[in-house]
């Protein structure tokens, strides 16, 4: 599933946008998460364990015969919560339902972590997220 998120606030310039390859016949939702592949190529964020690139600023269709697409790298995003997050600490997608927790250690060591969280909420509730790739 794509994880779709509310961007709240650009940072930077624009979201400090970032070019990054995409295949011809993929598929990406703006402001769906993406994961970075190599080389420096993004697709849906749709696997667990996959470090993030950021968020998609424009649509990608199968059809459009687009190889690159900008994604925001520098945002406050608005995410739905699984569990719990808290305040400060990191957090990270879950590719299954595009929901966000606190991100494991082993997250942040392999860099699959989204951004921090800007507020604690529990599950079923959004929770703002600074998001900085």
């Amino acid at each position: 599933m794509a994880a779709n998120v509310e961007v709240m606030y650009l940072l930077g310039n624009n979201g400090d946008r970032i070019p990054y390859t995409v295949a011809v016949g993929g598929a990406i939702a703006k402001n769906a998460v993406c994961t970075l592949t190599t080389p420096m190529t993004v697709v849906n964020q749709t696997a667990a364990d996959a470090p993030t690139a950021g968020i998609a600023a424009e649509e990608k269709t199968a059809t459009d015969g687009k190889i690159t697409i900008s994604v925001i790298t520098n945002a406050v995003i608005k995410c739905k919560v699984k569990t719990d997050v808290t305040v400060g600490l990191m957090v990270s997608m879950d590719a299954d339902d595009g929901t966000i927790d606190n991100a494991t250690a082993t997250d942040i060591e392999n860099g699959i972590y989204l951004g921090w969280a800007l507020e604690t909420a529990t599950g079923g509730e959004y929770a703002a997220v600074r998001m900085k790739k």
